[in-house]
Parts: C-alpha cells; structure tokens; sequence
C-alpha cells in the first residue's frame, strides 16, 4: 500500500512539473528490455538530425534499465513525440489507447507485426459499451528491426517498436520523423 501512494505522488508530482513550462523540441523515449540503447543515442540523434535538417530540434532519450514503472511515469508525463519500447508494452499501451494508429501513413501489410487490435478514441459516448474508446485493428508499431536508421546504428532488435502516444504534441510531425527513421 505505502508503494501504491509512493507511485501516485510521483506520478502527481510528474503532471504538476510537466505543466509548468512550454515543451521544447521533439523527443524519442528508447527503453529496451534484453540491452542497453544508450550507446545509440548520440549517433542516431546526429544522423536523424541530418536527415531532418534543422527543425524540428531533436533529442534521443534512452533509459539504462528497463523498468515497467518507468514506461508507467513517462506515458503519464505526456512529454515525448515517439516511444521505442518492448513488443508487448507497446501492445499493452495500444490496447489501453495510448497510442496512435499509424495506417494513414505505413503500409500495415509491410509491417504486419504491428498490427493488433488496440483502442482508439472516438467521440463521447460513441464507443464501445457507450465509453469514449472502441476496439479497432490498425497498425500502431514500426519494428526496429525494420527501420534503416537503426540498422545503420547496428541497433535494430527484434524485440522493439516504434510507437507514437496520443500525448505527442504534434501527430503529424511525429508521423514524420517516425518516416525519416524508416527510410
């Protein structure tokens, strides 16, 4: 119970902090359950910027260790344009509708292992069971090891997805950028 109300005052303390300031530039979460994506970040971080130009700016952010709480924290903190994380927690957020459908701009056939049926939102009191999510097949994750970027940064485990939160701050830019790290 005392770890309960010790996560709550995190999380509580996270929605108060992230609204205390404009967000600036674009960010990329990276957290891998079977490795360690910090010695990527700073490559793909110059090679992405490069590809990008000079807007938007930028930054990888990677986590050392894989931990389920801190996905928990930094989905709740609603400050990063694009996730890359383990298969099933992309799945998880997905189906809770956390994240956005990607078939308007990838082909799901192309990545077949991102397609599963999630939640998407829709207008209140039009979903399923009359809430405001319904269940819908879409594609909602690029696998890593189907985006060249990280190929070329010899990073590309079987296990990670690409995923953008419905918390991005622009969903078309964030389509954008998940494209250049594709191509």
């Amino acid at each position: 119970m005392r770890r309960f109300w010790g996560l709550t005052a995190i999380i509580s303390l996270i929605f108060i902090l992230a609204g205390c300031g404009g967000k600036d530039g674009f960010t990329v979460f990276i957290i891998d359950n079977q490795g360690n994506p910090s010695g990527i970040s700073e490559q793909l971080q110059t090679n992405l910027q490069q590809k990008l130009g000079e807007e938007p700016k930028v930054e990888i952010i990677t986590s050392a260790m894989y931990d389920v709480q801190k996905i928990l924290v930094e989905y709740a903190a609603g400050s990063h344009d694009i996730f890359i994380l383990p298969e099933n927690d992309m799945k998880q957020y997905g189906q809770n509708g956390s994240n956005v459908p990607l078939d308007d701009t990838f082909d799901p056939k192309k990545y077949e292992r991102g397609v599963f049926e999630g939640s998407v939102l829709v207008e209140k009191g039009k979903g399923d069971d009359g809430s405001d999510m319904k269940k819908e097949t879409h594609l909602y994750g690029i696998p890593l090891e189907n985006m060249q970027m990280f190929k070329d940064v010899n990073y590309a485990p079987s296990n990670l997805f690409a995923t953008i939160p419905l918390s991005a701050a622009n969903i078309e830019e964030s389509k954008k950028v998940l494209k250049a790290l594709t191509e």
